[in-house]
């Protein structure tokens, strides 16, 4: 009885501060001049860099949260130098905050205590900024079947919202509307409230002019205009990143539009998946190249205790680092798709490009990197990890990689390659047999749709020429907007494997990632090699195991007196 009690007191007199925060973030609202206004809304000087940090959630949950848990995270990121590599952000999840009424903000007791301005100071003296978790509503996901149906409730003040959120010394906001990141939310009309909820908490964080200090995390965003022109600083472009291969492969396969659209965002692939897990070393090491050459927010959410040396060596490694805070900002994308490696890269600020080769092989193999699909011919190579000059590669660079390894690379004074050009086929020269049919876009684009895996549907180029001189360079422009459903399923993973069968003898898979949100979103120029024999060529599309893309065309590389 007199705990409960002593648990009210305290939860009253937090709230009585919290509602004097508001009605002093009210007052001065209010008498801003317009001047002020204005300066408060201006656009930020400078893109922020993607962010470094530690997240609660995995150590810690959502219950149970203390200071002094906190505080021992805190002194441990400094112990192992990670504070000192930049991992700065200091983000509570969850667990801080609770739903009460129409207050903007209410703390839960246990993890700051009453002096709140004391828990924040001490975390800056660590060289730490806090982050914030919220859905901007309740602080769990609704349970009941009648909850589930309404989601969870937005805040109805948030400029006291963010205001109280300033006063807690939040330099990083994650905002992710509880119950929404499904295809059935995120690929219909709900979409538009969805990104409400980010549009509302965006201007509300502008109004109060902390678009320059306060980084804003979003959630997935849907299929609406809004998302074109979001003022977020980074979203979610996926469910949650797993400890499981599986779930790299797919958070991997949804990058792939989003690197290529390049819009103002950086892209969250998700928290780092690191400590004792399922994961080997070699696959913790390309999920960390991979988010750090993409550009990704470098979050993870262990147990600083229990990171292995080599883990915190990966963490912190300065070049690794370099490459993710580069002023260029922008995101590698997929240049090649092989059957047993990935090759993605993308520019640098200093003119050099990075690159991230991924074996997809189940045992260790040697690699030959084509440096024509980087677009070179010839360049000045680095190690980023261990900054190792392996000097000058032209034409092809061989090397062994790990089970399921990577290679991270550095390409300076490079020679460009000879411009690819392709002979293209549309689909309107094709033999479309089975169930296939052809169709318009919304956007008035023709594709052949309706592929489903029955043996007899399909799509058939004839006469599509082949080089004497090894395998040939085939581009696809397709539509894929078949989303996984979360994270649970490996049968899921962002990509579907098609058959594409040569001469009607040779059968091929390819894995074609998905193209965005719609199926209006088609991406045009996805290149594998196919082994086409000298003259003309037969290719067959069909679907394996489930349905096939939608194909708009076909073009095939031109190169001079190589076809017959």
């Amino acid at each position: 009885m007199n705990s409960l009690s002593n648990i009210h007191q305290k939860s009253c007199r937090f709230q009585r501060i919290v509602i004097a925060i508001f009605t002093l973030s009210a007052i001065g609202f209010t008498t801003q001049s317009p001047a002020q206004m204005a300066t408060n809304t201006q656009a930020p000087v400078a893109r922020p860099k993607p962010v470094l940090g530690w997240n609660s959630i995995g150590p810690l949950g959502c219950t149970g949260i203390t200071a002094e848990k906190l505080r021992w995270q805190a002194d441990l990121m400094a112990e192992k130098g990670l504070i000192k590599a930049g991992y700065t952000t200091f983000v509570i999840e969850c667990g801080w905050e609770e739903d009460y009424g129409n207050y903007p903000l209410v703390l839960y007791d246990g993890v700051m205590g009453q002096d709140y301005h004391s828990f924040r100071d001490d975390f800056r003296r660590r060289g730490l900024g806090l982050g914030f978790g919220t859905w901007g509503g309740p602080q769990l996901c609704p349970r009941t079947e009648e909850e589930a149906k309404i989601y969870a409730k937005p805040k109805t003040d948030l400029d006291g919202y963010v205001f109280a959120l300033n006063e807690l010394g939040a330099t990083y906001l994650s905002h992710r509307p509880c119950d929404w990141g499904f295809p059935q939310v995120l690929q219909s009309d709900m979409a538009v409230e969805l990104n409400s909820r980010y549009v509302q908490m965006e201007s509300a964080i502008s109004n109060r002019g902390y678009q320059n200090k306060m980084f804003y995390a979003t959630g997935q965003w849907g299929a609406s205009p809004s998302a074109v022109n979001t003022k977020a600083n980074s979203w979610r472009i996926a469910d949650d990143t797993l400890d499981s291969w599986n779930s790299f492969i797919r958070t991997l396969n949804t990058l792939y539009p989003y690197s290529i659209a390049n819009r103002g965002p950086y892209n969250d692939l998700g928290f780092l998946q690191l400590g004792e897990n399922r994961l080997t070393m070699a696959e913790k090491r390309t999920q960390f190249c991979f988010w750090a050459a993409a550009k990704s927010p470098l979050i993870f959410s262990t147990d600083v205790s229990r990171l292995h040396p080599d883990e915190i060596g990966l963490l912190t490694n300065p070049r690794a680092i370099a490459v993710n805070q580069d002023a260029l900002g922008q995101s590698i994308t997929l240049k090649h798709r092989y059957p047993d490696m990935d090759i993605w890269s993308g520019p640098l600020s200093d003119g050099s490009t990075v690159a991230v080769i991924i074996n997809w092989s189940d045992d260790s193999s040697q690699k030959n990197i084509n440096l024509e699909d980087l677009g070179f011919s010839s360049a000045h190579v680095y190690e980023v990890l261990s900054g190792k000059d392996l000097g000058v590669v032209s034409t092809t660079y061989v090397s062994t990689i790990e089970k399921h390894g990577s290679l991270f690379l550095k390409f300076t004074k490079t020679k460009p390659a000879r411009q690819r050009t392709f002979q293209r086929f549309p689909v309107e020269v094709a033999e479309i047999t089975g169930s296939a049919i052809l169709k318009l876009t919304s956007q008035g684009v023709k594709v052949a749709g309706n592929l489903k895996a029955d043996g007899e549907t399909g799509v058939r180029w004839k006469n599509i020429p082949g080089s004497r001189n090894g395998n040939t360079v085939v581009s696809f422009d397709y539509v894929n907007a078949d989303l996984a459903i979360g994270n649970m399923d490996d049968t899921k993973l962002n990509f579907k494997r098609t058959a594409i069968i040569i001469n009607e003898s040779t059968k091929y898979d390819v894995d074609f990632p998905i193209t965005g949100l719609t199926w209006d979103n088609m991406i045009q120029g996805f290149l594998v090699s196919l082994p086409l024999k000298p003259g003309y060529n037969t290719i067959r599309i069909q679907a394996e195991g489930d349905w096939a893309p939608d194909f708009h065309c076909l073009s095939v590389e031109q190169r001079a007196q190589q076809y017959f």
